[in-house]
Order: C-alpha cells, then sequence, then structure tokens
C-alpha cells in the first residue's frame, strides 16, 4: 500500500478508497467504448490501445485521423502549463486558454456522437455532453440505438452541396 502512495502522493489526503471507484469508472468507460465500436462495425478491442483509441472514436463521427491531436494533445499542455510557470496568472491564464478551446471541440465532437445515432434533441446533447461515458454506454448496449453514419462528414457534404448549389446559381 506504501507503494501506491509514493506513486501518487495525493491518495495519501483521500485513503485508497477513492480507487475503487476510479475502477469503475475506468471499466464503464472500456465496457461502453467497446459495446460502441462493435455497433459501429468496428473493432472493440481498439478501445484498450491509448492512440488508436482516440482515432477509432473519430472515425465514428467521420472525422479524420488528424482531429485526433485537437483530443490527445490539450490536457498534457493544461498541465504542463499549470505546474511549470509559477506566476499564477500566466498559469491560469495559459491553462483556460488551451482548455476553452479544447471543450468546444469536444462538445461538438459528443453533439456529432448523438447526430450519428440520429438524436438531434438539445436534451440529448446535454446528457451525452454531461454524462458522457454512461451516454456512450447505452448507445453500446441498448438495442434500440442504430448506428446512421457518420454525422461529419454529411455536414461537410451539405457545406460542399449548397455551396456548389450557390455556385451553379
Amino acid at each position: 500500500m506504501e507503494k501506491i502512495y509514493e506513486l501518487f502522493p495525493a491518495l495519501s489526503y483521500f485513503g485508497a478508497g477513492v480507487l475503487v471507484p476510479i475502477f469503475c469508472f475506468v471499466g464503464v468507460g472500456i465496457l461502453a467504448q467497446w459495446s460502441l465500436y462493435d455497433k459501429c462495425g468496428l473493432k472493440g478491442i481498439d478501445c484498450l490501445i491509448p492512440v488508436k483509441n482516440v482515432v477509432t472514436f473519430l472515425k465514428i463521427m467521420g472525422r479524420p485521423a488528424s482531429h485526433s491531436i485537437f483530443v490527445m494533445l490539450p490536457p498534457p499542455l493544461i498541465i504542463a502549463s499549470l505546474i511549470f510557470f509559477q506566476n499564477d496568472l500566466l498559469q491560469f491564464g495559459l491553462a483556460a486558454a488551451i482548455a476553452v478551446p479544447w471543450i468546444v471541440f469536444m462538445t461538438k465532437v459528443y453533439i456529432e456522437l448523438c447526430q450519428s445515432f440520429g438524436h438531434y434533441r438539445t436534451f440529448d446533447y446535454i446528457l451525452c455532453v454531461v454524462f458522457n461515458g454512461f451516454y456512450v454506454l447505452h448507445l453500446g448496449l441498448s438495442f434500440s440505438e442504430k448506428y446512421k453514419g457518420p454525422a461529419y462528414i454529411k455536414s461537410n457534404e451539405k457545406k460542399a452541396h449548397s455551396s456548389m448549389k450557390s455556385q451553379l446559381a
């Protein structure tokens, strides 16, 4: 037990009991992504491979693999800005400047996840963003939920179609 406290000193404030809910959330997350990937016709095992996990998740919405950088890069940058800068204003200002666009991007990705399953109500968007792990679990395990196809590609095709239509007119 002492080795755990050496590796994670913050646990000494809470105790080892905090590990139980953390492991439960990790288990729910793995089950949710595995079932979601299977439902979308992708390999479920991809949820266990760190970088491929993000690429596969974005593939469900139709986003290119290059967008995975926008998902994975900001959290380490936020943590680094909080650790390495001594000035509080600089610390939190830089962290907020990185976090706000990242939160907006991730919200848009989760909204596209809802749209990929045919959910277009604001209430569904709120549920997906706030309870995303459990909402993804619901999408993956529910028999009534059907994958409709990537939402990101559809929105880009609509934009291209409308711009082409305006050029022809």
